[in-house]
């Protein structure tokens, strides 16, 4: 049996390893998360898109581990999916223990990222927690389950109410209840409430002005900015990636199904707060 003793040279590659590992660390701690937050048909695939164009970005897309939208009736075949098969164990698994999971897993991956000299954005999928079912989800957001010891920097981008809604009805996605664009408000202020005093992008300003907006975005996630961004984003895939297509970043008219909804807007007490907090006008589209 060798000892440590009678081992310099193993002492030596202790001390090493040890070293290695605490430097590790401290860079771990000195290199932030980011995080993305937005709601369904609000075009935040595509500012997820360009933010994966940056330099050394790994973009996680559509993450949130207590989403119960793909939790079977039966069970599913799920052999690399930890969380799942957690929850589908002979004992199933509390959300404390999947946040558990999941705060390991996001550590795991960070670690790789900062070893690999890669920047972490992980996307929430907001969509999931804020408008799914009858009533509001009453959990934590993605930020909150997070690991705690991490420095984080998010960001929102949002849309105009009346736009994304009309979105979501035309692609089937309206999954709250009642099904109406009152509720959907409601929903889109709680989600606001719970990311309270985080950096804002509005899509419509991202379109009008793509390198100034890409500017913003890297100032607010501590990215190294690439003015080629817009040569390169297409080509990335992403899940959720079933809105705008195309390679090219323009302003679009509001579609005539969200300029239908501008009367019932406009008796939604929630709608109107939703506009003014947002810095958006009344009718679809249009800013102040």
């Amino acid at each position: 049996m060798t000892t440590l003793a009678a081992e310099p040279a193993a002492r030596s590659a202790l001390l090493q390893q040890a070293q290695a590992l605490e430097a590790g660390a401290a860079a771990l701690h000195g290199q932030p998360l980011r995080t993305l937050h937005h709601f369904a048909c609000t075009g935040g695939t595509l500012i997820s898109k360009c933010i994966a164009a940056l330099p050394n970005v790994q973009l996680l897309s559509e993450v949130d581990p207590l989403s119960t939208q793909l939790l079977p009736e039966a069970l599913r075949f799920s052999p690399t999916d930890m969380v799942t098969l957690a929850r589908q164990s002979t004992r199933g698994a509390s959300d404390a223990l999947v946040i558990e999971l999941f705060r390991a897993q996001v550590q795991v991956l960070q670690q790789h990222a900062v070893r690999h000299g890669l920047r972490l954005v992980l996307r929430d999928h907001a969509h999931g927690h804020y408008c799914h079912g009858a009533a509001l989800a009453v959990r934590p957001a993605l930020r909150e389950m997070l690991p705690p010891a991490l420095p984080l920097l998010s960001l929102l981008t949002v849309r105009h109410p009346l736009d994304s809604y009309a979105s979501l009805a035309r692609n089937g996605w309206v999954h709250l209840q009642p099904r109406t664009l009152h509720t959907y408000c409601q929903r889109y202020l709680a989600f606001l409430d719970q990311h309270e005093g985080l950096p804002l992008l509005r899509y419509e300003d991202f379109v009008a002005a793509p390198q100034r907006a890409m500017q913003l975005v890297c100032e607010a996630l501590a990215l190294r900015y690439e003015p080629h961004f817009a040569r390169f984003f297409a080509g990335f895939a992403v899940s959720g990636d079933s809105g705008r297509s195309g390679t090219t970043i323009a302003p679009r008219p509001s579609h005539a199904s969200a300029v239908a909804l501008e009367a019932e807007a406009a008796a939604s007490d929630a709608y109107v707060q939703l506009v003014q907090r947002l810095g958006y006008g009344l009718r679809a589209g249009a800013l102040d």
